[in-house]
């Protein structure tokens, strides 16, 4: 019988799976809000909640669409303060040995990590990585930043007479911006989340939490031997 490594426990599992959910919930509300070129969500969604209130005014399915998903994308993001609260505090307790920092320090390093990702993706070799390689890592940290980003500039908005107009339109660009620039790398991270190369590590976090121990020796083997201090 395979020996397994815990690769993911189940607050990390769980805290996975309800971001993803709450993110397309964020995502999907926020598009319209962000941009006139997606009124037509906002069109779906106002059609029939016109109809539910018998109001058959067309000038007013936009305006019930928008204020509807105003009302869901303020909802996820409440929701998503709660759930994120758990899992900082459990990341926090072991900061210094989440796979997040680098394995190797350094400009080659780096280069290195790119080369290494070219062999995993590209021409499907195996690949020196630790538990989880440069792109992960990168992407992992520019999620952080752009949630957090989110949220501040988010609950900021909230209170937006509290500021000066100049400073409520700095707020907006950075809520803006940062939703961009999360939308498009979580595009990048779901691509190669679901890649066959990343069959076992998406198992691990969507079923098992679990690989087992020759996969990461071969596949992740500077996490191999970390895990066993080769």
């Amino acid at each position: 019988m395979n020996k397994k490594i815990q690769a993911y426990n189940s607050l990390e599992m769980w805290f996975h799976k309800h971001l993803i959910h709450l993110m397309a919930f964020l995502i999907i509300s926020g598009l319209p809000i962000l941009s006139k070129s997606f009124n037509f969500i906002a069109y779906g969604v106002g059609i029939p909640i016109n109809w539910f209130t018998g109001n058959g005014q067309t000038d007013h399915i936009l305006a019930s669409g928008i204020s509807f998903l105003r009302v869901i994308h303020l909802s996820s993001g409440f929701l998503l303060t709660i759930v994120i609260i758990p899992f900082i505090f459990s990341m926090l307790k072991k900061i210094n040995t989440l796979s997040i920092w680098p394995d190797k320090w350094g400009v080659q390093a780096s280069v290195d990590g790119l080369i290494e990702m070219k062999k995993n993706y590209i021409d499907l070799e195996h690949a020196e990585f630790g538990k989880m390689n440069i792109g992960q890592k990168a992407s992992a940290w520019v999620m952080a930043i752009c949630t957090a980003a989110l949220m501040i500039s988010g609950y900021s908005l909230l209170f937006r007479e509290l500021f000066s107009a100049e400073t409520a339109s700095l707020i907006r660009a950075i809520h803006a911006i940062s939703f961009i620039v999360l939308a498009v790398v979580l595009i990048i991270h779901i691509y190669f989340a679901t890649h066959p190369a990343n069959k076992a590590a998406y198992k691990a976090m969507f079923k098992t939490g679990e690989m087992d121990e020759e996969y990461v020796k071969e596949h992740h083997s500077l996490w191999y031997k970390k895990l066993h201090k080769l």
